[in-house]
């Protein structure tokens, strides 16, 4: 006799429930389960976690500046020609603020616009 385990997910208005399919010779057994009882990874109200990404800034001294994004880690990495910065998001009241160690090194966004240091003004590409 063959024991088969399928897991399937039911959505039906008001509710969301596991459901348990087990084959064996002599039939089918179905069971429901509350959706709260399912593994985290599978909620949909589960926040997935973002990829980082690029966006390019042009400025008038830096010139082009490629930051990388991290939101999981909540970094930002800024190449600027043969030099590259690691900066760790620091507290802001708008807009994201990035910041180094000792927060001597300031990148500010807001929207397309950012500052280094409060100087010098980058627009996003």
């Amino acid at each position: 006799m063959k024991t088969r385990l399928i897991g399937l997910l039911l959505l039906t208005v008001g509710a969301v429930y596991a459901q348990d399919v087990k084959t064996s010779g002599s039939g089918i057994e179905i069971t429901h389960k509350p959706a709260a009882e399912l593994p985290a990874q599978y909620k949909a109200d589960v926040p997935k976690p973002r990829k980082p990404y690029t966006v390019r800034y042009t400025c008038p001294e830096a010139g082009r500046v490629y930051v990388i994004f991290d939101n999981a880690q909540q970094t930002a990495t800024l190449e600027m020609g043969n030099t590259t910065r690691y900066l760790k998001q620091g507290m802001s009241a708008s807009g994201a603020r990035y910041v180094n160690s000792d927060e001597s090194y300031v990148f500010w966004i807001k929207g397309k616009e950012a500052t280094i240091n409060g100087r010098e003004t980058c627009v996003a590409d």
